[in-house]
């Protein structure tokens, strides 16, 4: 083994620093516009494949100290020491009660709004985007955007083919109000590590203000109970005001619920500082206009909020409960979400309830307390699982020319940098999600002697499973699967230990390379910083509780919850409508490009990249918002499709929107229980993988994507347009809608292309951008353009 003298390794990590900083410069200037990355293709500062070359650029290069998986210096850990702090819950929401004004009146109050409590003095939310307001009277201040002066006041489209779907029958009940802005001061990883500057971290806060709040947020929605959800960009409208990465333009994706894509979060619909975009989560079961359509099942049902149930129409077999939501701003989706643009969401149904106690047929008694009617979670827990890189200032940092991806050196568990957790002798139910960009895991549970600690896995991806499944070790994990698991704590005794671990090594933003024996990755690797224990469980005699802050659990306790030997009922597997293939990789040269030379949205710069996507064996394109890659005709069919990585030494996280499909094979290699014919909204490709899943859309349309969750692939544009035809008649989603562009003055609308492999029928239109004119133009475009 050869060693570096003591002053040779000083001297290369001054280089490796310097080499970070001029990158941290090159960001910086792309992220505002200052250079393109054509620019830096042309100085021959990048290659095909997205890496600085130049000595004073590339940590990579042979002077250059690379340890660790960032390819930079390692991040400055400052003495800290894993477990040392307490496990932080995530930021729970409250929601207010939302009603339906019954008439129009003089205060601007209109028939249909749902109106928050007076009290918030909010507008109320309405089936048309407030932006139909701004075209209608530009010079009305009260719908401009009061940070900027100039466009108006919301960020959602105008015109029918962006008014919420289905309003009066999915009306809200519910409100959230939040804001996306800078993080609160003095807020961080670990108490002893540098606080983080407010725009270090751009994430969610309560309310309309201007603090953003770590750990992420939390929100419960119940099935049946529709919410409307107000997000107020408080960014900086500056755009260099971002510590040298994240986009000041956002849209939050409700992933993967089941929502029109007016409020899915992902249409080209991203919104600026100063602007608030209203979604609604609309609670829809699947199957809702299919299957028990007259909502007679109790199975199909949700909390009423008074101990009881309501029900709901659809397929209760399509329940979903552990979900998230993230930033989708198209080309800046891993830095705004690295950034910290995310928050997790739990679904409660009638058979999911929250409530460990009710014994009515239904309910499944799953851990999770009983001090509230439902959504009880002091013993159900939400782990959001990242990893980040820091500065040697100890600021985050993001390297943006790696199209390979990025990974971090420090391992985080809702933000914090390995927490520990006091629990009690009894089951827990923990709602894993690998929100990393671009790193798999995959977690075992280690005991004190480094044992492995048995454990239920019961859900995948939102899905219940139809029979709970033993493991001592989950599968790989890729970025936004969620795993839930429960573990009993009830053989420890009262100061054990148990630690929970990522096995896999990952040396490169690629795939993981192996994983490692428990034992081993316990111990912790060098070169994988991040592999090892990443957070601690420590059986406690008593511990306060979440749902009612004072009150105090114990040991003795009786734990009432269950773990039923069946779960759900498994849909049948069925011959299909039609059958589609779908290949992810890199074929070709790539392509961002209109002939027009006009890029949607705005990443004109962008030609090479390298990520593209071939459908039913056509040609290969990259990511266009105005290219139209797959229509699906009609409502309620079923498809099979088959999606294949394309090779090349990578994996991918193939993200569906809107619906979960049914894995059936992976080409005829071995796959796991935990897959087999179960939900799953997030595939993991393999190298050289393949696999087949059977899918079924309905109850609302639009414009939707399907892409690689590796977020940075995403962002160099292994993506693509869905387009959904609606079974609503006179919806305007019957039909491809027009392509909207935002921008600081309003939105305009393009039609969009349609590749000819994505048409299965020939009876396919093109939507009116609004509710009485035809093809695309001026739907409403603010100030004129």
């Amino acid at each position: 083994m050869f060693y570096l003298s003591s002053k040779e390794s000083r001297i290369r990590q001054k280089e490796a620093q310097n080499a970070r900083n001029n990158r941290a410069e090159i960001v910086k200037a792309h992220s505002i516009g200052q250079i393109t990355r054509r620019d830096l293709y042309k100085w021959g500062l990048l290659t095909a494949g997205g890496l600085a070359l130049k000595n004073g650029l590339s940590p990579f290069a042979r002077s250059a100290f690379a340890a660790v998986p960032t390819g930079t210096p390692s991040s400055p850990l400052y003495g800290v020491k894993k477990y040392t702090q307490p496990f932080r819950r995530l930021n729970l929401q409250t929601p207010v009660t939302m009603s339906q004004i019954p008439t129009s009146d003089t205060t601007g109050l209109s028939k249909g709004d749902a109106a928050f409590p007076a009290y918030l003095n909010e507008r109320p939310a309405r089936r048309l985007s407030y932006h139909d307001d701004f075209t209608k009277n530009p010079g009305n201040t009260a719908f401009i955007n009061p940070l900027t002066k100039r466009g108006p006041i919301e960020g959602r489209p105008p015109g029918e083919i962006f008014a919420h779907q289905r309003w009066n029958e999915f009306f809200p009940k519910k409100g959230y109000i939040m804001s996306l802005a800078p993080v609160a001061p003095n807020s961080g990883f670990h108490p002893n590590l540098p606080a983080q500057q407010p725009n270090s971290i751009w994430t969610y806060g309560s309310g309309n203000t201007g603090n953003g709040s770590l750990p992420p947020f939390l929100i419960k929605l119940n099935y049946g109970e529709p919410a409307t959800l107000r997000v107020y960009n408080h960014t900086p409208a500056d755009r260099t005001l971002n510590n040298g990465f994240g986009r000041n333009e956002s849209q939050l994706h409700f992933h993967n619920a089941h929502n029109g894509a007016e409020s899915d979060g992902a249409a080209n619909v991203h919104h600026f500082p100063g602007t608030f975009y209203d979604y609604r989560w609309s609670t829809t079961l699947a199957r809702n206009d299919k299957i028990n359509t007259q909502a007679t099942d109790p199975n199909a049902s949700g909390p009423d909020g008074n101990g009881g149930l309501l029900n709901v129409k659809g397929d209760f077999r399509e329940i979903q409960g552990t979900m998230w939501a993230h930033d989708h701003r198209f080309f800046f989706t891993a830095e705004n979400v690295y950034k910290g643009n995310l928050g997790m969401v739990n679904m409660y149904s009638g058979r999911d309830r929250g409530n460990e106690e009710v014994n009515d047929g239904i309910n499944l008694r799953l851990p999770s307390g009983t001090l509230l009617p439902s959504g009880n979670i002091d013993f159900d827990v939400n782990l959001v699982v990242s990893d980040a890189a820091t500065d040697q200032s100890g600021q985050l940092f993001f390297d943006i020319f790696d199209t390979d991806g990025f990974l971090g050196d420090i391992p985080l568990v809702n933000f914090t940098y390995a927490p520990v957790m006091q629990v009690l002798p009894r089951k827990y139910r923990f709602r894993i999600l690998s929100a990393g960009m671009s790193r798999f895991i995959q977690m075992q549970l280690a005991d004190s002697s480094g044992n492995a600690v048995p454990f239920l896995q019961i859900a995948n991806d939102g899905n219940l499973f139809p029979n709970p499944i033993p493991l001592a070790s989950l599968d790989q994990q890729g970025t936004a699967e969620r795993y839930d698991i429960i573990v009993d704590f009830s053989t420890f005794r009262i100061g054990d230990t148990v630690t929970l671990v990522n096995t896999l090594h990952q040396v490169d933003g690629r795939m993981p390379d192996k994983q490692l024996p428990l034992k081993q990755a316990l111990a912790g690797v060098k070169d994988d910083p991040a592999t090892g224990g990443i957070m601690q469980f420590q059986i406690a005699s008593q511990v306060e509780s979440v749902d009612v802050p004072g009150y105090i659990h114990h040991a003795t306790d009786p734990d009432k919850s269950m773990v039923p030997g069946v779960l759900t009922t498994q849909i049948p597997i069925i011959a299909p409508v039609r059958e589609r293939v779908v290949e992810w990789g890199r074929a070709g040269t790539g392509d961002s490009v209109q002939p027009n030379g006009q890029c949607i949205p705005d990443c004109n710069e962008a030609n090479g990249f390298p990520w593209t996507v071939k459908v039913n064996g056509q040609a290969a394109h990259s990511m266009n918002a105005n290219r139209v890659s797959l229509v699906y005709p009609k409502a309620g069919d079923v498809e099979h499709w088959t999606y294949i990585n394309g090779g090349g030494g990578w994996d991918h996280p193939i993200h569906l929107h809107f619906e979960e499909g049914i894995t059936m094979n992976r080409g005829g290699a071995p796959f796991p229980d935990a897959e087999n014919l179960k939900r799953k909204d997030v595939w993991r490709l393999r190298p050289g993988g393949r696999v087949q899943f059977q899918i079924q859309f309905g109850e609302y349309g639009g414009s939707y994507v399907n892409h690689c969750h590796n977020t940075v692939h995403e962002d160099f544009a292994l993506l693509m347009r869905i387009q959904l035809l609606s079974g609503v008649p006179g919806s305007p989603q019957t039909a491809i809608t027009a392509t909207p562009n935002p921008t600081p003055d309003g939105v305009f609308f393009t039609t969009p292309e349609v590749l000819p492999e994505a048409l299965v029928t020939n009876s396919v239109g093109v939507a009116p951008t609004n509710g009485s004119g035809g093809g695309s133009g001026s739907g409403g475009s603010g100030s004129g353009g």
